[in-house]
């Protein structure tokens, strides 16, 4: 357990440091050495966090951690020979060994003709509000009030919560700078605050588990509440809950539950998936995949979005790029490597895992549109079927045919009334077919980390029960 006292007195010592250091004159030093070593091309991407995680149980911090991350990562092109170099010591004492490093590697390497940098745009990148100016400002004991008001809230909110695993309070501080010997020199600052909660609801000897998250740039838009009395619901919910015979019956998948789905689906529409034969959606660029309630957008520019940011990890100015519209298919993400392959522009899609690797294409701000029914009447339109609350394994899904059988548990619902909770049940199906299958999609659009959807309702699910 950690003490008020002294979170206080760890926020005090390291409060001169959490504003971001500028790091630029060691950019620049690295740009000015790159710049005499013969290269035909170079990149310096730079990232600094600072961060604080707070975790309380029974009122009392269990956890308090503050951190502060920097990393450097070269990426040289000689002879049209790409090599790619890190260092999570951005000291400038160690700048001529990662710069060797860099260096060497580009004559070990093949020449690859579709590598390149972009050239640096005449407009200015997008202009996006990502950055709350008074997060430093909050004090310590207000930010673990806010962990404390998420595990309060939770308990208060049903007498059948018994136990809080986890009621936590997280925000990072970024800064990301990226050059380029064509004379690309970008930089953009970024927040990001969150919530989470895991609870155990008991009834006689029944107990099942909730859990909610959410997220803001803001720390004044992060809504603790919500996120307590959500977890506490779901998890009240499904007390009692058992299994049924297997049937296939019509569905309603809530946001949290359609946007996992949807990360398995969003690796078909990554352009060096789709280049490598690893794409469901290969040749299919035009094509009514889906059905028509189903709209799939990719959007670096979204309001509020956790993978908002003017410009992607390369350079390349962020875009919104509607990939499934009314259900056809109409086109993919590309980062400057697969752009080039296929003679077209970047997406804007460049993303890095962290700073050890170097870019790849990645999905931003990646979800379904919104449709106009109120989720209550999707679930009140089944004579009977599944609200699936949760889904279990949803990575092991076959990404390239699109094949899936998971674990799931939900409400099964009967004249449009819930009757009872249900779980130790499967699901199965087609990624492509569950899609099709989508016969109306609410408005209820929210966000779980960089996948989004609103509820889907889904005409035919095949469930494996108690006869399985």
């Amino acid at each position: 357990m950690v003490r008020l006292q002294e979170a206080v007195q760890a926020d005090r010592r390291v409060k001169g440091v959490a504003k971001m250091t500028n790091h630029l004159p060691i950019v620049d030093s690295i740009m000015a050495r790159l710049s005499q070593q013969g290269l035909d091309g170079y990149e310096v991407y730079m990232a600094c966090s600072t961060g604080l995680t707070i975790e309380v149980k029974d009122g009392i911090i269990d956890v308090f951690v503050k951190s502060q991350n920097a990393g450097l990562s070269l990426r040289v092109l000689k002879e049209q020979k790409p090599a790619f170099a890190f260092s999570t010591d951005v000291s400038s004492k160690l700048v001529p060994d990662l710069i060797g490093q860099v260096v060497h590697g580009a004559c070990a390497t093949d020449p690859d003709p579709f590598v390149g940098f972009p050239a640096p745009r005449t407009k200015r990148p997008p202009q996006i509000d990502q950055f709350d100016q008074e997060l430093i400002r909050i004090s310590i004991e207000d930010k673990i009030d806010r962990a404390r008001s998420l595990e309060a809230t939770a308990r208060s909110s049903d007498p059948r919560i018994k136990k809080v695993r986890k009621a936590a309070y997280v925000e990072t501080t970024t800064t990301v700078t990226i050059c380029n010997h064509m004379g690309l020199n970008l930089s953009y600052d970024k927040t990001l605050v969150s919530g989470s909660i895991m609870v155990v609801a008991e009834e006689g000897e029944h107990a099942e588990i909730g859990w909610d998250y959410g997220f803001s740039p803001f720390f004044d838009q992060l809504d603790m509440g919500l996120i307590g009395t959500t977890a506490s619901r779901r998890a009240v919910s499904m007390l009692g809950a058992r299994p049924v015979p297997s049937t296939r019956v019509s569905a309603v998948l809530p946001p949290w539950v359609a946007s996992d789905v949807l990360k398995v689906l969003s690796a078909s529409f990554m352009a060096d998936n789709v280049q490598k034969g690893k794409s469901m959606l290969l040749g299919r660029t035009g094509e009514q995949v889906f059905s028509p309630p189903v709209t799939i957008v990719d959007d670096g520019l979204y309001r509020n979005g956790i993978a908002s940011d003017p410009f992607d990890d390369e350079g390349c100015f962020h875009d919104r790029s509607v990939l499934v519209s009314q259900g056809i298919v109409q086109g993919f993400l590309y980062d400057q490597y697969t752009a080039n392959k296929e003679n077209r522009r970047s997406t804007g899609n460049a993303g890095r895992h962290e700073i050890k690797a170097p870019p790849s294409v990645q999905a931003t701000n990646f979800y379904i549109r919104n449709g106009s029914l109120d989720p209550d009447e999707l679930s009140s339109s089944l004579q009977e079927g599944l609200l699936v609350t949760d889904i279990i394994g949803m990575h092991t899904a076959d990404p390239i045919s699109g094949n899936f059988s998971v674990g799931a548990a939900g409400l099964w619902i009967k004249g449009g009334e819930i009757v009872f909770p249900v779980k130790r049940i499967a699901i199965s199906g087609n990624l492509s077919d569950l899609f099709s299958n989508v016969d109306a999609v609410g408005n209820d659009l929210k966000f779980y980390g960089q996948f989004g959807a609103p509820s889907l309702r889904i005409s035919t699910l095949n469930i494996a029960g108690l006869d399985a």
